[in-house]
């Protein structure tokens, strides 16, 4: 977080500022003068080397000095034209919207938001770009007056107005047009033939393609086809929480889901049993895969689609979301021939992605780097990644052995879930293997608990396990809607008793916009903890002493637990302190 966290907040600039006169000041002296950046800050960033080639504002905005929207009225201020933030979808006329070609608009990022006559006001990224305002001219036939537009609100705009938001709200209408569909009763006659052309209808198929896409651009983890005895509901997971959106009339239910089935190459004649599939779209230039699984319930197949967008998962092991403690603990020890090194938290938490950050960090020529997964959610170049089938005999296990008879130096197990694989793993790490795996436990220091009650003996563990990091997932506060509270003076005492430093006078939190959908976080990221397996760690797991004392010894190695680490993180900004107080409840 820089040091202008508690600087005005964008949400502070006008939301539509009237128009001023152009002036000749640099962008840096105008931020200076709106309290988005320190001059120091400003003089830091022209000096130093990093993006050199780009202007002096998005050079702040990289380095999260401002924000977009900060940017956007600034440079709103130095034109001398007006600035919106585009807070309210309701602020965009329709009218206008339909006057500018898709192309155009998103050729030069702009969105029209109002038609008062021959006049045509647009929001721009660059509204003093000449060509783009002359290009809007030429289209429409109207005089353009621009304003200032941060570029993702902008594009959040197009998205809703021009492509995947209008798309999925107009192909629902379609399929509410179609008088006729198949009920449960009938489709049970149906052959397959008849599902399938049901299945490709256009409205059908439109419907299908603008979820998806709606879907992956509104950042979706997952999406959930639930059918009910009248309705059909439909909601995406977004920053690990759901949210309702448009759904399909009940009638064209079976349609829907059959359509699915089709592209991930499912039976569709098969309703009575769980199915799982697989499927990829092309979205804007770039491939996402799709995990889908089915299961039967009383009023139809539910389906859930899960959504691996390899462009939306950092896989650098300084973009985890981790602590600088954290992270230079791990460029240790991922130096290490050999050990084991254990990720745990429950579903949903990133573990995998950290584990292929670390891959990530150590894949180079001269190593033989094989992962077991099931399943493989993201392919990585360098890496041998093989898929575990238990339905077929290759478990973890028996996929293990195979490994170490290819001559890894670095082997991944996505999951250990029995003895005979956690054995397998401990023998590899006491081979000269570095070994990465996780483990479903709540903390760090219960991760030895659970490897002692799966069987493993006590003085292998502490001779193999070189740490065990926990992690959760907690959301981030929205940058286009961060604002500044004073806590409550029994708020700033429980802080203050639970780490021992002082509460700043005022904190951080989002306060809702279109951006995030009203729920002031935008994204997540990482919070660990992490037991280091010292020497007197070791001693310590070999006499089997007891998770209280383990948790004590952790405790003194000043890293901190969860909860802990989160709370940090919302002392700067990043989070919320009652998104870090949630996983109190976890612990």
């Amino acid at each position: 977080m820089s040091e202008n966290s508690q600087e005005p907040a964008p949400s502070q600039a006008p939301v539509r500022a009237p128009a001023a006169k152009r002036t000749n000041r640099r962008i840096g002296e105008i931020l200076a003068d709106l309290g988005y950046a320190t001059p120091e800050q400003i003089e830091e960033t022209i000096k130093s080397e990093e993006d050199a080639g780009l202007q002096l504002g998005l050079r702040l905005l990289r380095r999260n000095i401002i924000t977009d929207v900060q940017l956007a009225h600034a440079l709103a201020v130095r034109l001398g034209v007006g600035f919106t933030d585009l807070s309210h979808l309701s602020d965009i006329d329709p009218e206008a919207v339909g006057v500018v070609p898709e192309r155009i608009a998103r050729r030069y990022l702009l969105i029209p938001t109002a038609l008062e006559g021959k006049t045509l006001t647009v929001a721009m990224t660059s509204p003093g770009n000449v060509f783009a305002i002359d290009a809007v001219r030429a289209a429409t036939g109207y005089e353009v007056k621009a304003l200032a537009a941060p570029e993702r609100a902008i594009r959040q705009a197009q998205d809703r107005c021009y492509g995947f938001g209008a798309d999925l709200e107009n192909s629902a209408s379609e399929l509410a047009s179609i008088e006729v569909g198949a009920s449960e009763e009938e489709e049970q006659s149906l052959d397959v033939g008849q599902i399938r052309n049901e299945a490709e209808d256009a409205p059908v198929v439109k419907y299908v393609d603008s979820l998806i896409s709606h879907a992956i651009q509104d950042r979706a983890s997952d999406i959930h086809i639930e059918p009910a005895r009248d309705a059909v509901s439909v909601r995406i997971r977004v920053d690990g929480r759901l949210r309702p959106t448009i759904a399909p009339p009940k009638n064209m239910q079976n349609a829907v889901i059959s359509r699915i089935k089709i592209l991930s190459s499912l039976d569709i004649a098969e309703k009575r049993l769980p199915l799982d599939g697989r499927l990829r779209v092309k979205l804007q230039g770039r491939e996402v895969d799709l995990r889908v699984s089915t299961l039967p319930t009383i009023h139809g197949e539910k389906v859930v689609l899960r959504i691996l967008d390899k462009t939306a998962v950092r896989m650098e092991l300084e973009k985890i979301g981790a602590d600088a403690q954290f992270l230079e603990h791990l460029r240790v020890i991922l130096r290490r021939q050999t050990g084991m090194i254990l990720v745990t938290g429950p579903t949903g938490s990133g573990k995998t992605t950290t584990l292929y950050a670390c891959l990530n960090y150590v894949r180079e020529v001269s190593k033989n780097i094989i992962s077991v997964e099931d399943p493989v959610e993201y392919e990585i170049e360098g890496v041998t990644q093989v898929l575990a089938r238990s339905e077929i005999g290759m478990t973890f296990a028996r996929a293990l052995r195979s490994i170490l008879r290819q001559d890894p130096d670095i082997v991944m197990v996505g999951e250990i879930r029995d003895l005979e694989t956690l054995e397998i793993g401990i023998r590899a790490s006491l081979t000269g293997h570095l070994v990465l795996s996780t483990l479903h436990t709540n903390d760090a220091v219960s991760t030895v608990t659970r490897m002692v009650n799966m069987g493993a003996e006590p003085y292998l563990i502490a001779s193999t396990l070189i740490t065990c990091a926990a992690q959760r997932l907690v959301r981030t506060i929205c940058p286009d809607c961060k604002e500044e509270y004073e806590p409550t003076p029994a708020l700033r005492a429980r802080l203050e008793d639970l780490l021992q430093v002082k509460t700043p006078a005022k904190l951080l939190h989002g306060k809702g916009c279109p951006g995030c959908g009203g729920t002031g976080y935008y994204g997540r990221t990482a919070v660990f903890e992490f037991f280091n397996i010292d020497a007197a760690a070791r001693d310590m797991i070999t006499r089997r002493a007891s998770e209280q004392e383990l948790r004590t010894q952790q405790k003194s190695q000043g890293t901190g637990n969860l909860m802990e680490n989160a709370l940090r993180r919302a002392l700067v900004g990043e989070t919320t302190v009652e998104e870090a107080l949630l996983l109190e409840t976890s612990l």
